[in-house]
């Protein structure tokens, strides 16, 4: 779940819950040009054990995790069986 204070909204997310966001633009305009192209848009990312946000299918080689903080508009996505 997430929760807005003030326009704030706050990580509260369990680990291994899947939500839907974007990266901010500033995270972004700091990656390489291959993983911009790949990350930019809506992606979904996988909460860790440690806090941060892996996306989801990135088991597969890349091995970068961001902060919530970098993540815009989080939602969470209803996981389908």
């Amino acid at each position: 779940m997430q929760f807005v204070e003030d326009d704030l909204v706050q990580d509260c997310f369990d680990c291994g819950t899947v939500v839907a966001a974007w990266l901010s633009p500033a995270t972004l305009g700091r990656l390489e040009p291959v993983l911009r192209r790949l990350l930019a848009g809506r992606q979904l990312f996988v909460k860790q054990a440690d806090g941060t946000y892996r996306p989801r299918g990135s088991e597969l080689g890349l091995a970068h995790c961001f902060d919530f903080a970098e993540l815009q508009a989080p939602a969470l996505r209803p996981v389908r069986y």
